[in-house]
């Protein structure tokens, strides 16, 4: 065996290169005024989810996440588009949209442009979550000015799993 290849394999079994990504489709048509047709998410030193939308972001929505990391409740972060919001983590049960409480997480990005086509997103440090070896995600887009949901992968459903 060569050093090059020896190189390879050693670079390929360590560090980074173990985290994963899944994606999941969503039906496209089983809800209007807002539709997700695709989550993906990637686990590695940070949480990173980017849904895609089949209708054109609007005034009037508002995007839901929940993560579990399997280890306590589950995270939540939810705003709007073009919208500020705090860099805090509401922790929930069960789905609930009122969080018990709200932890600080420096880092945590949110982006969704109704200007821009480009997928909704969120960025969450590993750190913020208690630095879990596996992740799990549920998101919600809901159109408050026309009261449709959607829900990928489906209602009140998390993902597959996601491993580190």
């Amino acid at each position: 065996m060569s050093v090059w290849t020896l190189g390879v394999i050693l670079a390929t079994a360590s560090g980074p290169a173990t985290a994963d990504t899944a994606a999941v489709d969503d039906p496209v048509g089983d809800s209007t005024f807002v539709d997700v047709s695709r989550v993906r998410v990637a686990h590695r030193d940070a949480v990173t989810v980017r849904v895609r939308s089949a209708v054109p972001l609007a005034v009037g929505q508002r995007y839901s996440f929940w993560i579990d990391a399997g280890n306590g409740p589950n995270h939540h972060v939810a705003f709007s588009a073009n919208a500020g919001f705090d860099d805090a983590l509401g922790l929930v049960q069960a789905f609930s949209d009122r969080p018990s409480r709200f932890v600080p997480c420096p880092g945590l990005r949110a982006r969704a442009d109704i200007f821009e086509d480009k997928p909704v997103s969120i960025r969450v440090p590993r750190r913020c979550l208690g630095n879990p070896r596996r992740i799990r995600v549920a998101v919600r887009f809901k159109d408050e000015t026309h009261s449709t949901v959607d829900w990928a992968p489906g209602r009140r459903t998390f993902g597959p799993w996601v491993e580190w």
